[in-house]
């Protein structure tokens, strides 16, 4: 297929599809439950969703296969583990002092972890963070987009209201990271315009804005 065969109607029923693989973030193991109503989700969860786009969107993006495979899943897994010590923190809401914050906590979890392991984990945390290779790149727009896919459904609209995200806001951290790869970019503005047309982001002018 082609970039001119993902039409809006296409891209939206693949939308689905994908999600429906999503749905494994919400099984819960040792026989334990989470409430439909808990919007929750872990960062390990939305990893294993960005390993199901992966999956999908590298054939697209680069159908010679000459980018390193093994090595986008190592950075995938890695990518944020600055948030054991930080928390998640809104993207649109990030400021260079938490920016700092991840720094410092990265320091502290190499200090954490077993030290033959160390060496593979800075490597991978500083490939990332300098998003000199393709392979970096690649990982960084599919974390800019993996949210699209966790929040298209009735949910997801109350909780992007919830976290005050605005159209604006969602595209402001992502487009920078999506322009190098068609396919991604083209799902973004298809489904942030159903976004838009379905009413899922917050209109500013109507609450007060987050600190």
């Amino acid at each position: 297929m082609t970039l001119n065969d993902f039409t809006t109607e296409f891209i939206l029923s693949e939308t689905k599809k994908l999600q429906y693989l999503f749905g494994l973030k919400k099984v819960i193991r040792y026989n334990q439950t989470r409430s439909d109503e808990d919007l929750t989700e872990s960062v390990a969860e939305h990893l294993y969703g960005m390993m199901i786009l992966v999956q999908y969107f590298l054939p697209l993006e680069d159908p010679s296969g000459t980018l390193n495979r093994s090595r986008i899943y190592e950075l995938v897994t890695l990518h944020d583990i600055d948030e054991i010590e930080t928390g998640d923190i809104l993207g649109w809401a990030k400021t260079p002092d938490h920016r700092a914050a991840e720094a410092e906590a990265f320091s502290l979890i190499k200090q954490k972890s077993p030290d033959s392991f160390t060496p593979h984990l800075e490597s991978c945390y500083v490939e990332y963070k300098e998003q000199q290779t393709t392979e970096a790149r690649f990982v960084k727009a599919i974390d800019k987009i993996e949210p699209f896919f966790h929040v298209y459904n009735d949910q997801g609209r109350a909780l992007l209201k919830i976290c005050q995200t605005t159209a604006e806001r969602s595209l402001r951290i992502k487009t920078p990271y999506i322009e190098e790869f068609q396919y991604i970019k083209k799902f973004a503005n298809v489904i942030h315009q159903a976004f838009i047309d379905g009413d899922y982001y917050w209109r500013e002018e109507n609450e007060d804005v987050l600190p």
